[in-house]
């Protein structure tokens, strides 16, 4: 568990939460985290408050909780990519990071996930200050991290476009099209009824449709 407890971090994960965020909170600070959500005027100053609550974050909880609504704010990559990196050098927020859960047929690490949408801030983030390489890597890792996940590969596909090339965007698309979450998932649920999942294949296939058509 972590060492120290930030109560402001705690009022600002039940306001983040409050905005939106799907966090564990501190039900203690329900009361104060509602009234300043109702005496805030919009969800650009209730996310400067979040931040702002946190301080100078050094825990887990804090890092993230920065992190994120650093990048839900927007404005200010530099200082999202420096929370999200800082993140990334700790062991996660454990509150965020045990055991999993099976969303249509696949079971998904919720660490891994909390790691991969991490990364995936880190290198938006970095996108965004034309930092293509850097992005490029953290957009990868995030899809070692989850690779049931195409979206992933559509952001790397996005990243390669701008700094190489349409072309190569479209033969890395095409790569993802000869892995096996790309074959249609079929499964029972927990109520025995069957299901086929080929949300990564629809999603591939619609991507590299789409860069075809801007080939011609």
């Amino acid at each position: 568990m972590e060492s120290a407890v930030n109560s402001r971090t705690d009022l600002a994960a039940a306001l983040f939460r409050l905005i939106g965020a799907s966090i564990p909170v501190n039900y203690a600070e329900e009361e104060e985290a509602q009234r300043l959500y109702a005496e805030l005027k919009n969800d650009h100053e209730r996310l400067s408050k979040v931040i702002s609550l946190c301080g100078t974050p050094k825990t887990p909880q804090a890092l993230y909780i920065a992190a994120t609504a650093s990048s839900w704010l927007g404005g200010n990559d530099e200082l999202t990519a420096k929370y999200a990196q800082q993140y990334l050098e700790t062991p996660g927020w454990d509150r965020l990071t045990g055991g999993t859960i099976v969303q249509d047929g696949i079971t998904i690490s919720r660490w891994a996930k909390s790691r991969a949408e991490m990364y995936m801030i880190l290198a938006q983030a970095q996108e965004n200050l034309g930092k293509h390489e850097a992005a490029l890597t953290n957009f990868a890792e995030a899809y070692r991290l989850e690779p049931y996940d195409a979206m992933y590969a559509v952001k790397m596909a996005g990243v390669i476009e701008t700094a190489r090339s349409r072309k190569e965007a479209l033969q890395f698309l095409k790569q993802q099209t000869l892995t096996v979450h790309y074959r249609p998932l079929h499964y029972k649920d927990e109520n025995g009824n069957h299901g086929s999942n080929q949300t990564f294949r629809q999603i591939i296939d619609s991507h590299i449709l789409r860069l075809e058509s801007l080939e011609k």
